[in-house]
């Protein structure tokens, strides 16, 4: 449930320049604990009326301003660039980076040209408990 609030807070957040810049959202953390979650909820807020699915095995989701991209099975950094991340903010893109943290440092070589914000998500103490921080990283 927090989950779905923290989507549409950040929905709020980034709703005016949308279209008008690159939005980059990192997400960090460990499996289960919401990336993909936050993902779908985020793009019912943008107006995705397909269903989002997990992009483990093909590594890219398209969705119209939407750009959906997971790279658990991405071993090098520098094929973040190779899956487009380039063209997606020249675009102006939305694009959601599931495993972020896996190529941190071609991420915020964007920092100038979009909006980015990383999103870390951690297990809580309690089941089904999750601890969410969000820091926006653009200059």
């Amino acid at each position: 449930r927090d989950t779905q609030k923290l989507a549409q807070r950040v929905y709020k957040q980034i709703q005016p320049i949308i279209g008008i810049k690159a939005i980059i959202i990192a997400l960090e953390g460990p499996l289960g604990a919401g990336k993909t979650t936050f993902t779908k909820a985020l793009a019912k807020h943008l107006g995705v009326t397909d269903p989002v699915l997990s992009p483990t095995f093909v590594l890219h989701g398209e969705y119209g301003r939407l750009d959906h991209l997971d790279l658990w099975r991405v071993d090098q950094p520098q094929e973040l660039i190779d899956l487009g991340l380039l063209r997606m903010v020249t675009d102006k893109k939305v694009i959601i980076i599931e495993w972020a943290e896996k190529a941190c440092q071609e991420i915020l070589r964007f920092a100038d040209q979009a909006e980015i914000m990383w999103i870390k998500f951690e297990y809580g103490d309690r089941p089904n408990e999750r601890r969410i921080s969000l820091e926006n990283l653009s200059h």
